[in-house]
């Protein structure tokens, strides 16, 4: 009998499924299988829409991580280390709620045998039968009733209401992790704040991440009647709210300037991060030059073909500027361009402009010093994401608030025929900046690789001889015409004035 049990023991260990589904009083619904099969790397990011059932799927894998000591090494187990688990949110009732769930699961009479006891001072926390601790803690005062404790697994509870949770992770959360151990970012998507910054690395493929969204409707225990009755509830209100409670989509609130449509059309995992010249081929180079604090980042197109693709990025900090010169030489040389695009902007513009043509090296200096000017910029590259994007079919619309109708196109998904001008590599600095620019960046951390590829692209438009953008065949517009001859020997004629400052 005892080894039948092993035997037994051995199978729930190695399959969590059939753990829960064998002894669990609730089974994890497909989509929870989903999570719990895959959420496995260092950082795991859910976002369900409402009633999905996330504190029931967080409070299981808080079961098997602490019944099974999942991640821990034989020689720490073997050595009586500790193993424990923490429910962190945003406040101390919002971490109880998975805390709560775990409790009500193991005091089923299949899981009771395995929890010692479950004590509610000096902070809530279970202590199984195996010496393993699962806590619950607040996230406030940045996390310092987290620290202190080594974790294999932490759940950060509606993860999207903290404000400064790239903060938090940093300074704390991060630290926390015992080696072998996982953090799992959970919570209903609020807008494209720090927990999106988490979600889109998982969606990209990064290496150390896994993200999944989960709908309403994949809860097949919740009644029908309670779905049909949020979804008539939402339907009258915000189209953007109702994407979010239901399918747990990421909405913008902020006036972004890049769409996730755009980001999602033009970022390509497939792509290297690197390519090498190609005889033949033809490139533009830019680059946002830094000054005290930024970052310098430069940006290659390659524009042989359309769409064109990013084959280079580079980015640098706190080097002299002998290296930053040297550096858009090197480029410059490797990709056989005749002059690089910098950003001249100010004083300090000038004169590197002029210390680079002191070194032989030839640049073209755009100047954004203006509102408009840098609105310009980043428009192009807008126009630049949404080229040739077409309208599949066109609807009506009603105004919640002011009961107005009006039609809106419905638009090629990304990845739907061959919208878009840029592709580019899953360069996390630059997936990151597109994904919180807005046009008011004064208060934007880092915004060097938005500006280095908007050069770019500018610079790409003038290489074809289009001296503004042109949006061909937009929502099922005519495509833009060709540059006939004498439009051609313009645009070239005023580009050597401003080279030679005429």
């Amino acid at each position: 009998m005892a080894t039948s049990f092993r035997k037994l023991w051995t199978s729930y260990s190695r399959d969590s499924i059939l753990f829960l589904n064998t002894l669990s009083p609730k089974k994890p619904h497909p989509g929870q299988v989903t999570w719990l099969l895959n959420s496995v790397q260092p950082i795991n990011t859910l976002v369900p829409g409402n009633r999905w059932g996330k504190s029931t799927i967080i409070a299981m894998k808080h079961i098997v991580m602490c019944v099974f000591k999942k991640g821990m090494s034989r020689e720490a187990r073997n050595a009586g280390e500790a193993y424990e688990t923490i429910s962190v949110s945003v406040s101390a009732d919002q971490a109880e709620i998975v805390f709560k769930e775990a409790k009500r699961l193991l005091q089923a009479k299949t899981l009771r045998p395995l929890v010692k006891t479950f004590r509610s001072s000096p902070f809530p926390h279970i202590i199984f039968t195996n010496g393993s601790v699962m806590h619950c803690r607040s996230a406030h005062d940045d996390g310092k009733y987290i620290d202190g404790h080594r974790y294999f697994y932490l759940s950060i509870d509606e993860a999207g209401y903290i404000q400064n949770l790239r903060h938090l992770m940093g300074s704390v959360i991060l630290l926390r992790l015992a080696g072998g151990g996982v953090i799992d970012l959970v919570g209903t998507p609020k807008g494209y704040g720090d927990l999106y910054f988490y979600f889109e690395r998982g969606q990209r493929g990064v290496p150390g991440y896994y993200s999944q969204r989960g709908s309403i409707y994949d809860n097949p225990f919740l009644p029908e009647e309670d779905i049909k009755m949020r979804d008539a509830l939402l339907a009258s209100g915000n189209p953007k709210l109702r994407e979010q409670a239901l399918y747990g989509e990421f909405v913008d609130f902020t006036g972004l300037a890049f769409t996730r449509d755009q980001r999602d059309n033009a970022f390509d995992p497939s792509l290297p991060e690197h390519r090498p010249f190609e005889a033949g081929h033809r490139y533009v180079v830019a680059w946002d030059l830094g000054r005290t604090t930024d970052f310098t980042v430069g940006i290659v197109l390659d524009i042989t073909t359309r769409p064109w693709h990013m084959v280079s990025y580079t980015r640098l900090n706190r080097v002299a500027w002998e290296e930053i010169y040297a550096t858009i030489d090197r480029v410059a040389k490797e990709y056989h361009v005749p002059y690089s695009y910098i950003d001249a902007t100010g004083p300090q513009g000038d004169v590197i402009e002029e210390e680079l043509t002191k070194r032989g090296i030839k640049v073209y200096g755009y100047k954004s010093s203006t509102r408009i000017l840098k609105t310009d910029l980043i428009n192009t590259l807008q126009n630049a994401l949404d080229e040739g994007r077409l309208a599949k079919a066109f609807i009506e619309v009603t105004d919640p608030e002011t009961g107005a109708k009006r039609t809106e196109p419905v638009l090629q998904e990304p990845g739907e025929g061959d919208w878009g001008l840029l592709r580019l590599p899953c360069v996390i600095q630059l997936m990151d900046e597109m994904g919180i620019y807005s046009l008011d960046d004064k208060d934007i951390l880092y915004t060097d690789s938005v500006m280095s590829l908007a050069l770019a692209t500018n610079a790409a438009y003038e290489a074809e001889y289009i001296t503004e953008p042109v949006v061909g065949g937009l929502y099922g517009g005519p495509p833009a015409p060709e540059p006939d001859r004498q439009y051609v020997h313009r645009a070239l004629a005023s580009r050597v004035q401003e080279i030679l400052g005429e």
